[in-house]
């Protein structure tokens, strides 16, 4: 079992496939869960426990609550399934803020810019109009 939170807080919705229920974890914003099947796929050239490449996720049109990952987004579309884009799955809600960053990159911490003294340096002695008659 899996949970599923869509977070459209910032325009996008971003489909979040948790292990662990989010309501009960600090800080989780009060968005919609629900509990929900994920089939997960498995290549028959990945190693045990890995993934060589980041398997594309569909929706079962027939029954909403349940997902499988598939090894492309073509496969999706093949086995009928609804292409779920952007995604997340990971063990938790706090992995996913660290992870996706929904909210954009924190912005960096500037030091305070003391602006620059501008020199002014003597401007060129000019000839008064009664120099330049001389001569």
């Amino acid at each position: 079992m899996h949970y599923l939170v869509i977070d459209d807080r910032f325009g996008t919705p971003i489909y979040v496939l948790l292990e662990i229920d989010p309501r009960f974890e600090r800080g989780f914003p009060a968005l919609r869960v629900s509990e929900i099947t994920l089939d997960r796929w498995v290549s028959s050239t990945a190693a045990p426990g890995s993934h060589p490449s980041r398997p594309a996720v569909g929706r079962d049109p027939a029954h909403l609550d349940r997902f499988r990952e598939f090894g492309s987004d073509w496969a999706v579309a093949q086995a009928g399934f609804i292409l779920i884009e952007p995604r997340y799955i990971g063990p938790s809600w706090p992995s996913y803020l660290s992870a996706f960053r929904p909210e954009g990159e924190k912005p960096m911490k500037l030091r305070p810019v003391t602006p620059l003294r501008r020199q002014v340096s003597p401007s060129p002695l000019r000839l008064s109009s009664k120099d330049d008659h001389l001569g």
